[in-house]
């Protein structure tokens, strides 16, 4: 559980300075349009991913990857974008289907991704345990310390 509470904080963490970043970017393009919000998504998303690699890495899991551990890094990138689709799954059918609008006003559509996010947070912590850093061999599986 304590792997987990980790897990969803450095998951906050992340997200908080996605939205931030995206806001940064947003404002430094030439417009607010579908087109050029959609490019700050992808691109905050993607630096998201790298982020949550390295810390996810280091303090939910205990490791210390390079990047170019492809062999992690790979099988993670996977898992986000597995991620990302039940997100929107559950916030879709949150929002339309259960009735969120309904039950929440304004502030439904937040909601509903709240609900997404913590519930797809749950799979993509199962999927990153024991598909992405769960056989790290020992040798890799240590902190830098002072002897390093």
């Amino acid at each position: 559980m304590l792997q987990y509470s980790r897990f969803l904080l450095v998951g906050l963490v992340v997200g908080l300075i996605a939205i931030f970043a995206r806001e940064w970017i947003a404002r430094a393009l030439p417009a607010d349009s579908p087109l050029f919000y959609s490019i700050s998504v992808v691109v905050v998303y993607a630096a998201g991913i790298v982020l949550s690699f390295a810390l996810h890495s280091r303090f939910t899991f205990g490791t210390h990857l390079p990047f170019s551990r492809t062999e992690r890094f790979a099988p993670f990138l996977a898992v986000a974008l597995v991620g990302a689709m039940a997100t929107w799954l559950i916030s879709i059918t949150c929002r339309y289907a259960v009735g969120f609008d309904k039950l929440f006003g304004a502030v439904a559509g937040s909601v509903a991704f709240a609900v997404g996010a913590v519930a797809a947070s749950i799979l993509t912590y199962i999927l990153n345990a024991h598909m992405v850093f769960h056989h790290v061999p020992p040798e890799q599986n240590r902190l830098p310390g002072p002897d390093s």
